[in-house]
């Protein structure tokens, strides 16, 4: 078994080798390797990579993705902001079609947990506009995001490619949504408190 840092739950644990592909080759300095996927032995990850594996079959050469990268999101409702997590997850290891579908996935969620319930997206976009709970400004950027979710679900991808710019740029605007509609008023929220508490207010 190999140690290494695991990639998901970023502690340094051993790797059980669960498949190897039946084709050797051999890259460089001549080390016979075969295609294969491991899993984290920590009992709280179980996660699997994808890698290289050597000519015993049980030592990992070489592994995928290096590093997981998601994002925090402490003032966001949990099932938000686990879903927007995801998406900078997506985005780390290359998913970036998964990325901005799970970025449309947050907007909507978003309309919902403000009690906008009924019609398509884009009418759920414009009702959290009429209600103030996003500005002009985000209601455009919360139409981009769809826009975009839409081009993954239904467009042409061998001709129309997504790549890590685009999603990057989409889940940009996934955040600036929530720090708005969530973490902006956190903040201000925690501010103020403590004012008033200094005040004795």
């Amino acid at each position: 078994m190999t140690s290494i840092i695991c990639p998901h739950c970023q502690g340094y644990s051993t790797f059980s080798v669960v498949y190897v592909d039946g084709n050797r080759r051999v890259v460089d300095q001549g080390r016979e390797v075969r295609d294969g996927a491991s899993r984290c032995n920590n009992p709280d990850c179980m996660r699997v990579i994808g890698g290289l594996i050597g000519q015993n079959q049980r030592d990992v050469i070489e592994w995928w993705p290096k590093q997981v990268g998601g994002k925090d999101f402490p003032d966001v409702p949990e099932h938000i902001a686990s879903t927007a997590d995801e998406a900078h997850k997506c985005l780390s290891i290359g998913a970036h079609r998964g990325a901005i579908a799970l970025a449309r996935a947050v907007v909507e969620a978003t309309a919902k947990a403000n009690d906008i319930t009924k019609g398509m997206l884009d009418k759920k976009i414009d009702e959290l506009a009429k209600k103030g709970v996003i500005s002009e400004a985000m209601k455009e950027a919360a139409h981009e995001i769809r826009f975009a979710g839409n081009e993954v679900a239904h467009a042409d991808l061998a001709e129309d490619p997504i790549t890590a710019e685009d999603a990057d740029e989409v889940l940009q605007l996934m955040d600036a949504i929530l720090t708005r509609v969530y973490q902006e008023p956190a903040q201000v929220e925690r501010v103020r408190t403590r004012r008033q508490e200094r005040r004795g207010e």
